[in-house]
């Protein structure tokens, strides 16, 4: 980050279940950690750490021990990890980035975010250290790359687990209603009618939190349009949120909720409680669209609803006649940290060397997965294979490796004013407040503005 400034500090706080699907980060967090302080604009030697941020979540963990082994591997190249709250951060490092303050290393979700950076100047490209460090790309999966490739160049390496998004389902409810998991979206619809005909609420969803929509129009839109589609929208194409597959994702989406698709308080829920996953494991809701995270939130906190195999999952429907590919995923590919383009030139070699060395190397790997979650690293498919106990992990892995497209999350996708402004019109549309072309008139404000 930029020079010159006073370091900015900040403290963490526990936080149950509190990364932001949009955001990317996982829904379950452990304790807290004390931030310290630090800046990139320290002067370089052995008494100078250098600093990395980072958002607290699942895979705080492996931050931390990739950062202890670093300093017993490298005692006289200190790095100092700074861990703070996801609430406020994407606020925080604008703002220090404007100041000309911040860490060596900057945790990020990729995409429109870290494109934003990447134009203001605040980020280098890492190519250039390929040639120093042969794997630093080709140890992860290409699909998890993407979010942060910009112009030919590369701005960043994945350092968190990938979270596909997938459709959870009631095994026991499932069974007593004769019900087959959705291959299309008419089969889907005719699960609305199937388990309301039960008693049952067909789908939860905690909207409250307003990102756990994000999914249906996601998909929706590359099964009926193709990833084109929506790369136009994420390139400022003009009028490009007024294409149709838009206007017929969002239709029928309303047609989804008129037909009683969504528990009765849908639009109360926040994800955060735990209150929508406890409708799916207490046989009240029938599915669940959401992030493979949800996995790890849901065998923690029902352990015999999932060691008895009744919590099931398949891929998102398909939609006919659509132009996207049945193996299309949406979801959040990984967390990020990129390189301060202002930090020193001894700060930058020791940071990209911690990348090489310890970021998601087979130890780390390992961690993610004893959290059950799904590293973002070719070597993981084996470890995964090797272990029987993962098998949702291994499905999941695999859905990625095969994905002919994986979409990060919209609102991540987009610039921060884009993704907040989709997400209040997609409530809106949940809600039936507004119709699709008010939606898509409204998005299109933000490519002209």
């Amino acid at each position: 980050m930029k020079t010159g400034m006073r370091p900015i500090a900040f403290a963490t706080s526990v936080l149950m279940l509190a990364g932001l699907a949009g955001c990317g980060t996982d829904t379950t967090a452990p304790p807290a950690t004390t931030a310290g302080s630090g800046s990139a604009t320290a002067t370089s030697g052995p008494a100078t750490p250098t600093v990395i941020w980072a958002v607290q979540s699942g895979q705080s963990d492996s931050y931390q021990a990739g950062v202890d082994r670093w300093k017993a591997n490298h005692p006289d190249q200190p790095i100092e990890l700074q861990i703070m709250p996801d609430a406020d951060y994407k606020a925080k490092i604008r703002v220090a980035l404007g100041a000309g303050e911040g860490p060596d290393l900057i945790f990020n979700w990729g995409g429109g975010g870290l494109k934003d950076f990447v134009d203001a100047g605040y980020v280098d490209p890492l190519d250039e250290y390929v040639s120093q460090y042969a794997d630093l790309f080709t140890k992860y999966l290409d699909a998890t790359m993407t979010p942060v490739k910009f112009s030919g160049k590369t701005y960043g390496v994945p350092i968190a687990n990938m979270q596909p998004v997938v459709v959870y389902y009631n095994g026991p409810v499932f069974a007593a209603a004769s019900a087959k998991p959705a291959a299309t979206w008419d089969d889907f619809l005719g699960l609305v009618s199937t388990f309301k005909g039960q008693g049952i609420a067909p789908l939860t969803v905690a909207g409250q939190s307003q990102w756990p929509y994000l999914p249906y129009i996601a998909y929706l839109v590359d099964r009926i349009g193709g990833p084109e589609v929506f790369n136009k929208i994420a390139a400022n194409t003009a009028g490009s949120w007024n294409d149709p597959a838009v206007i017929q994702a969002l239709t029928m989406i309303q047609d989804l909720v008129k037909a009683g698709g969504l528990t009765e308080t849908y639009s109360s829920l926040a994800y955060e409680t735990g209150a929508a996953d406890a409708l799916l494991y207490t046989d009240k809701a029938a599915m669940l669209v959401m992030l493979a995270s949800a996995y790890a939130n849901i065998n923690k906190a029902a352990p015999d609803f999932v060691a008895a195999g009744s919590l099931k999952y398949t891929t998102f429907p398909t939609v006919a006649g659509g132009k996207g590919d049945a193996s299309d995923i949406v979801g959040n590919p990984s967390n990020y940290w990129s390189l301060n383009a202002k930090a020193t030139a001894a700060h930058k070699a020791t940071a990209v060397q911690f990348l090489a060395e310890e970021v998601e190397n087979d130890q780390w790997a390992s961690e993610i997965i004893g959290r059950n979650g799904i590293p973002p690293t070719v070597s993981a498919e084996a470890m995964l294979a090797a272990d029987p106990s993962k098998e949702f992990a291994g499905y999941s892995f695999g859905l990625v490796k095969n994905a002919k497209n994986f979409q990060m999350s919209w609102d991540q996708a987009l610039s921060a004013e884009q993704g907040s402004a989709l997400k209040t019109q997609l409530e809106q549309i949940f809600l039936l407040a507004i119709t699709p072309q008010q939606f898509v008139d409204e998005m299109n404000k933000t490519i002209t503005a």
